[in-house]
């Protein structure tokens, strides 16, 4: 029993006790937060409809803290009690955590604060030390409130054991400084003096215990504003810590009266009690009031109390004082004997010699410390006789260096470290080391591996026949029976799993998915073992399909952001899942809860947000999805269709706020995100929404990848919002528009590229673009983040590109006549072209290729009579009629034909229906004298010539000239 009596061991006990129950407690918390109904509303509650809600929820914690800190502070320097208050107080606490741990499991409520959803930052016991260290906080655990425990503990082990002396606190501490020991006079007890008990405890409250209490009742307020819990939770941590501290403190002192009971006999070594008489009073301060029997000296703990009168009732002080004067005289009485027992034993001394030390008489641990003290001086002694060899220490240098030369080569050939295994490397190849690397690695697996790669190398080529396929791949399969995952997992050997399930049959196949169904996240973040996983998408069953899809979901963030986990999850939603499974695995991005339930009764964000009809839900939903967006972004893994989504997602219903911190995140990414539609779009909206710093950046990085961008089929709408919000069009043109006019033949030759240049002369022109996308570029204009007008923006940039317009029409005037899109943008720029722009070589360049066609039909020059050349050769001469109009021009488009090409080739035109209708343009949108011109040329011999044809267009024409010449 030595060792029990120990007195720091019963708050040795208390302190791991505690630490115990926290862990216990902060795993049910990890455990309830999982499994919260989270989709359900917050309860009702009266404290939440009173008191405002307040966001900074980590002053709970702050409180808790400071509390923690005052009880130790208060208690830490008072020798005579502050073993018995930190063991009691931190035993009270354990058993509240065994109770909380408890109701929170059998019992889930809804989260208090709407929308409140936690990530979880590893597995459950990593978690729990999280929580257990308040670094980390969770939602579920609700009934009862810990946070309300830890304050009401530390306010009773204030207030129960304050001493009487603060009732004057300053004066207290006056007298302490002076040293002065004044008694104070016995007065009688209110709400500033204390009211004691029979062995002195204070009852009743007094100045610092007012404050403490105030402090604590603020403490719950905090607590129920911040919705960390419901008040009933406050109320009830309240009421069970204080019926909880009430209850242990009776228990104890009446320990004397049921020291028989079998639980008593623990309490009693926990409070140090011994064997006390059934009658002894004892004290919550200062223990009972009677001395160990079986210690010679008083424990620290039960110091005889201060002689200094606490202020009370007289009346309940005198059985305190008869104790005490007990304790007095049977203290004089001992110290007596002492004192002649002392006495004797000097005389003793004086008349004997000292005597050898006997070791019989020592106790068993004086022993033991006498023996181990004797045997190390012995050692020391041979020590100090042995003489070192000098060649022993010569040999021991030259070891020590040999290792460091050793250590030094080794870290020199860091790539190599795992070949370096193999000793003999001047005569072998990097080759034969790379094997036996191998070899030592994976040991008896390296003869499996090795033949089932031989194996593979005839299985995967395409000479072999179906037959030769069967039977290699089944006695491949009885190779590799029981080794799936460890082929899987290296460079070398997946390849065999991959050419297996590739070529397999159906039994083969479900044999290597059924030793990998568990492992499925897991594998498809393996650098190597995620390729299995995408052959089974490629060429599994449907099944097989489906149950990675399953296996995925509650997984889809972590994979998003990680960068070999990101390129399953993008086959698998790219090429794999249709558009509802698709929304499923998007759901995991808008929070834990769709994690676990998804929900199918909305098709989009839209109307999943609509459906938030509770205060906070919206919000938390977006603010799900930012955090779950800001790894990815900060990752750099932005080139997957799903992150896209989310992300258009979140920008298109985020408030001004969220979309500003999105944009600068990732406003110099963009380039990573424009092959898909929906990065395309965010590239939109950051150029929307932008400031000009941001639009800036955005257009820079975009450099050198702007011919690529606009043949992308998503890709070119981000150019034409460039032309239609970016007012630096210097800026434009210098980075845009010349590395466009650079390769202008590449760009106007691809589908895609030519909308570009259209956009440059016919912006929002639904004739000739999309009118969706017209449609959305539209959306601008309602935004004030442009301040240019945008007339003066789309003639500027104009201004800068039509030279090499005008260039590639001129020299490629037959190739244009023939492609209807080039065409009508040719009539568009036609248009749009300023009086100073010289357009004689264009209209030379057009009559000379005119004047060579031909009224044959099958000749490829017949420009007449070609549908497309036609339909653009009249819009042409409609564009610069209403050019000449505008400007006044003398040298237009008819009289440049009627001077350049010959009479006789001009009269070939009105022998087909086109040509005619040709001569109908120039006299309906030709000047006076061009109209006297094409008169003077046909009506005196064509006419009859043209009265004799039957199409529509000389009809037409003989009524023009027949009333031109009226």
């Amino acid at each position: 029993m030595a060792r029990l009596t120990w007195l720091p061991l019963p708050l040795c006990f208390s302190v791991i006790f505690f630490l115990i129950t926290l862990y216990i407690n902060s795993l049910v918390q990890v455990w309830a937060d999982r499994n919260s109904p989270y989709w359900l509303p917050a309860l009702p509650d009266i404290g939440h409809k009173l008191l405002p809600y307040f966001s900074f929820y980590a002053i709970n914690n702050y409180f808790l803290l400071a509390s923690f800190l005052l009880v130790i502070i208060r208690y830490i320097f008072q020798r005579d009690i502050r073993l018995i208050v930190f063991r009691r107080w931190l035993f009270v606490q354990a058993v509240m955590f065994i109770m909380r741990s408890i109701s929170i499991y059998v019992t889930s409520l809804s989260v208090p604060l709407p929308g409140c959803n936690t990530t979880a930052v590893g597995s459950p016991p990593i978690e729990a030390f999280y929580i257990m260290s308040l670094i980390h906080a969770t939602c579920g655990d609700v009934l009862f409130s810990g946070h309300t425990v830890t304050l009401t503990l530390c306010a009773l082990a204030w207030t129960t054991y304050s001493k009487g002396e603060e009732h004057y606190p300053i004066r207290w501490l006056w007298n302490k400084y002076k040293g002065i020991n004044r008694e104070i006079t016995l007065g009688r007890p209110g709400w500033l003096f204390p009211k004691l008990d029979s062995t002195g405890d204070p009852l009743s409250f007094y100045i610092t215990s007012l404050l403490v209490w105030m402090f604590t009742i603020l403490g719950y307020l905090f607590i129920i504003a911040t919705r960390f819990h419901y008040t009933v939770d406050v109320f009830l941590g309240f009421l069970l810590s204080k019926l909880t501290w009430d209850t242990y403190h009776y228990y104890i002192k009446t320990l004397a009266e049921r020291r028989s009971i079998v639980i008593t006999r623990f309490f009693l070594w926990f409070e140090g009690y011994g064997h006390p008489p059934a009658d002894a009073p004892v004290s919550l301060l200062t223990g009972p009031s009677y001395g160990l029997q079986d210690q010679q000296e008083q424990p620290e703990h039960m110091e005889e109390p201060s002689q200094v009168a606490r202020p009370g009732d007289a009346k309940e002080m005198s059985t305190s004082v008869e104790i005490k004067k007990r304790k007095l005289s049977k203290k004089a009485d001992d110290s007596a004997q002492k004192k002649k027992k002392v006495q004797f034993s000097l005389k003793n001394d004086e008349n004997e010699k000292p005597k050898k030390l006997d070791f019989d008489s020592l106790s068993s641990s004086l022993k033991s410390r006498a023996s181990e003290k004797l045997a190390q001086v012995a050692a020391a002694k041979r020590q100090a006789r042995v003489k070192p060899d000098p060649t022993m220490l010569s040999n021991v240098k030259l070891i020590k260096k040999q290792l460091k030369s050793k250590q030094k080569q080794m870290e020199s050939k860091k790539k190599k470290k795992h070949i370096n295994i193999v000793q003999d490397k001047e005569n072998t190849t990097f080759r034969q080391r790379l094997k036996e690397r191998q070899k030592l690695r994976r040991g008896v697996l390296y003869d499996m591996a090795d033949k089932s790669k031989k194996i593979w190398e005839v299985l995967r080529r395409d000479e072999t026949t179906s037959e030769v396929r069967v039977k290699l791949c089944g006695e491949l399969m009885k190779l590799i029976e029981g080794n799936v995952k460890f082929l899987s997992m290296a460079h070398d050997t997946t390849r065999v799993l991959e050419c297996l399930v590739q070529f397999g049959n159906e039994q083969q196949k479900q044999y290597i998915f059924e030793q990998i169904q568990k492992e499925i996240p897991t594998m498809s973040k393996s650098l190597y073992a995620h390729h299995v996983i995408i052959k089974f998408l490629t060429y599994g069953t449907d099944a097989q399909k489906d149950t990675i899809k399953k296996s995925l979901h509650g997984h889809v963030c972590k994979l998003a952001r990680h960068s070999i986990g990101c390129r399953v999850l993008e086959y698998c939603y790219n090429d794999i899942c249709n558009s509802a499974e698709r929304f499923q695995l998007v759901q995991e991005f808008y929070g834990r809860e769709y994690a676990i339930l998804k929900t199918t009764d909305v098709k989009n964000i839209e109307e999943l947000l609509a459906s938030k009809t509770a205060t906070g839900q919206r919000a938390n939903v977006l603010e799900n999805m930012q955090e779950n967006l800001m790894p990815c972004i900060e990752k750099d893994l932005l080139s997957t269709s799903i992150v896209h989504r989310v992300m258009h997602e979140y920008i298109r219903n985020a408030n001004e706020k969220g979309r500003e911190e999105i944009i600068d995140a990732v406003k110099e990414k963009l380039i990573k995100m424009i092959h898909s539609r929906d990065g395309a779009r965010v590239a939109i909206h950051c150029l929307w929404y932008g400031t000009n710093k941001d639009r800036k950046l955005l257009i820079k990085s975009l450099k050198s990848f702007i011919i690529k961008i606009a043949k992308e089929e998503q890709g070119y709408p981000l150019l034409w919002t460039i032309f239609d919000v970016v007012d630096d069009t210097k800026l434009v043109s210098k980075v845009v528009l010349q590395e466009l006019m650079s390769s202008f033949d590449e760009v106007i030759n691809d589908p895609h590229g030519k909308k570009v240049l259209m956009y440059l002369i016919a912006p929002r022109n639904t004739k000739h673009l999309q009118y969706d996308l017209v449609q959305l570029m539209k959306t601008s204009d309602t935004l004030a983040t442009s301040k240019k007008d945008a007339d003066i923006r789309q003639h500027e940039l104009f201004e800068f590109c039509k030279s090499y317009f005008l260039e590639y029409f001129t020299e490629n005037i037959l190739s244009t006549l023939k492609d209807g899109f080039k065409g009508f943008m040719m009539t568009e720029m036609i248009e749009r072209l300023s009086p100073d722009d010289k357009l004689t070589s264009f209209y030379t360049s057009l009559s000379s290729v005119l004047s060579t066609s031909s009224v044959e039909p099958q000749a490829e020059t017949n420009l007449i009579e070609n549908q497309i050349a036609h339909n653009v050769l009249r819009h042409l001469i409609i564009a610069d009629g209403k050019r000449q109009k505008k400007h006044k021009q003398k040298t237009t488009l008819v009289s440049t034909l009627l001077s350049s090409i010959s009479p006789d080739t001009l009269r070939t035109w009105i022998l087909c229906n086109r040509g005619c209708f040709i001569f109908v343009m120039m006299l309906e949108h030709g000047q006076p004298d061009e109209c006297k011109q094409i008169r003077s040329l046909l009506v005196p011999s064509a006419v009859e010539t043209l009265k004799r044809q039957t199409f529509t267009g000389a009809k037409i024409l003989v009524e023009k000239l027949l009333s031109s010449s009226s």
